[in-house]
C-alpha cells in the first residue's frame, strides 16, 4: 500500500514477451492429444484438444471427482446396490435401438467387479473399483448413492462440469460406455485430471498398481487390478507415472489420461482415439519424454544492483532511488513459457528513510493473474526531509510565537 507521504511514483509494468517458447514438436498415433502441467495448467502440446470426442472409460474421472468433492465427509457411508445399478444390455441391443435405451444400462461385455443386487461395500472401495479397474458396475452405484435416479445424478454432474470449466462436456452416463451423445474433449479431460491431482485421496487411488477390497455381505474379498499398464511389472512400466484412467470403446479407440511426475515438476497427458491399446502408451511416453527432457532455462527479470525505478516523495529532499539486492528471475521450461509482466508495489514508510530499506515489491505475474515469483526493492539512497519545508514549519511556528506575545500587550 503507498504510504500518504507520497507525491509521485513512476508507474512501472513491463511486458515480457515470448523469447524462447517452443512448444514440443511430437508425432502422435492418437486423434486427439493434450499436454498440460498439472500445477500451472500451461499447455506444452495439443492436437484437435477441443474436438469433441467419445472418452470412454476416461469418463469415470468425473463422478469420482464430485463424489469426492461433495461426499469426502461420508466416504465410510455404506452403499447398498440397487438392481437398477446392474440393469444390462447387449451392445448389439444397445445398437438396434438406436440408443433408446436409458444410457446408464451396462453392457454384458463391459468391465465390471460383479456387484450383486443388496451387496454393501462402501463409497471409498466404490471409488477404488470404479478408478483402479474401471468398474461399470461401481459407477452406478455411486450415482445412485448420490441421487434417486442416474439421470438426476448426470444432470447434476454436468452442471458441475461446467462450473470448473469444462465447457465442452455432456456425460449421460457415468461410466463412459458409447452413447453418441455422451462427449468431451482433450482440455476438459485435462482440466478434470488436474482438479483430481488436488484431492490427496485421488491421487492415492488412481496410482495404486492393486488393491483389494474386504469381502461384503455377499462376496469374498476381490483383488482390483489397475488397468493402466504405466504402473504395473511390465513391458509399459514406467516409474515416472502417478495415474490416472484408461478408456476404450469401439467407437471411441483406446484412449489415456496419464499423469507424471518428475522432481517437483507434474505433467498431464490426454491422449484419445488410438487404433491399438501399444499406441497410447507410446504417444504418453513420447510426450513425456519430450517434455521432461527439456533443460530449465531462466529469464532476468530485472537484474541485482540499482534500478531505473524511481520514486517522489512529498516533502522529501530529492527523489528515492531504488536498488536490488537480489535479482528477480523467471525459471521455465521452452515448452511452458508464458508471456509475464512485472509491476511494482511501492510501500514507502515515512520520512526520512534510510538507504537500504525495503521500500517496495517487484511481483512477476502471468496471463491468468498469478503472480509466479518475486523480489524487494530497496531504498538505494537515504531520503530526508525537505529542508523548504523545514523552513515553512519553522516560519509557522515563529510567527505563532510573534502572534501570542503580541495579544499579551
Amino acid at each position: 500500500m503507498i504510504g500518504r507521504n507520497v507525491w509521485w511514483c513512476l508507474l512501472w509494468m513491463l511486458n515480457f514477451q515470448f523469447l524462447y517458447a517452443q512448444k514440443l514438436n511430437v508425432s502422435l498415433h492418437a486423434e486427439n492429444a493434450i499436454l498440460i502441467n498439472a500445477k500451472t495448467g500451461s499447455v506444452l502440446f495439443e492436437k484437435k484438444a477441443d474436438e469433441p470426442t467419445y472418452p470412454a472409460s476416461t469418463t469415470k474421472i468425473a463422478p469420482c471427482l464430485y463424489v469426492l468433492e461433495h461426499y469426502s465427509q461420508s466416504l465410510n457411508a455404506v452403499v447398498t446396490v440397487k438392481k437398477e445399478a446392474l440393469a444390462s444390455i447387449t451392445p448389439q441391443a444397445k445398437r438396434d435401438s438406436n440408443y433408446r435405451s436409458p444410457p446408464h444400462w451396462l453392457e454384458t461385455d463391459g468391465t465390471h467387479i460383479g456387484l450383486k443386487a443388496g451387496e454393501e461395500m462402501t463409497l471409498y472401495h466404490l471409488l477404488h473399483a470404479a478408478l483402479i479397474s474401471s468398474a461399470n458396475d461401481a459407477c452406478n452405484s455411486l450415482a445412485l448413492y448420490c441421487e434417486k435416479n442416474v439421470p438426476t445424478f448426470m444432470e447434476k454432474l454436468n452442471t458441475y462440469l461446467k462450473s470448473i470449466g469444462c465447457e465442452q462436456t455432456n456425460f449421460n452416463n457415468p461410466h463412459g460406455l458409447h452413447h453418441p451423445a455422451h462427449v468431451t474433449t482433450a482440455r476438459d479431460l485435462a482440466s478434470m485430471a488436474r482438479r483430481g491431482l488436488t484431492i490427496p485421496l485421488f491421487r492415492e487411488i488412481v496410482a495404486h498398481p492393486r488393491y483389494t477390497c474386504p469381502r461384503s455381505n455377499l462376496q469374498e474379498e476381490r483383488t482390483l487390478l489397475q488397468t493402466n499398464l504405466f504402473l504395473r511389472n511390465g513391458a509399459h512400466f514406467d516409474p515416472r507415472v502417478i495415474g490416472i484412467k484408461t478408456g476404450g470403446t469401439q467407437a471411441a479407440g483406446k484412449n489415456l489420461v496419464a499423469a507424471a511426475k518428475e522432481g517437483d515438476r507434474e505433467l498431464i497427458a490426454v491422449i484419445l482415439g488410438c487404433k491399438v491399446r501399444a499406441e497410447v502408451y507410446q504417444d504418453t511416453k513420447a510426450l513425456f519424454d519430450a517434455a521432461f527432457s527439456q533443460p530449465l532455462m531462466r529469464r532476468v527479470i530485472m537484474p541485482e544492483g540499482p534500478s531505473s525505478l524511481s520514486c517522489k516523495i512529498k516533502g522529501a529532499r530529492g527523489k528515492l532511488q531504488t536498488m536490488l539486492i537480489e535479482a528477480v528471475n523467471y525459471d521455465f521450461y521452452p515448452a511452458e513459457e508464458e508471456t509475464v509482466y512485472a509491476t511494482v508495489t511501492w510501500q514507502i514508510p515515512s520520512l526520512p528513510i534510510k538507504k537500504g530499506t525495503c521500500v517496495g515489491t517487484i511481483n512477476v505475474i502471468n496471463d491468468q493473474g498469478a503472480v509466479i515469483k518475486s523480489g524487494q526493492l530497496y531504498a538505494a539512497n537515504d531520503v530526508k526531509k525537505s529542508i523548504i519545508l523545514l523552513s515553512i514549519v519553522l516560519c509557522l511556528i515563529l510567527t505563532f510565537i510573534i502572534f501570542l506575545v503580541f495579544c499579551r500587550r
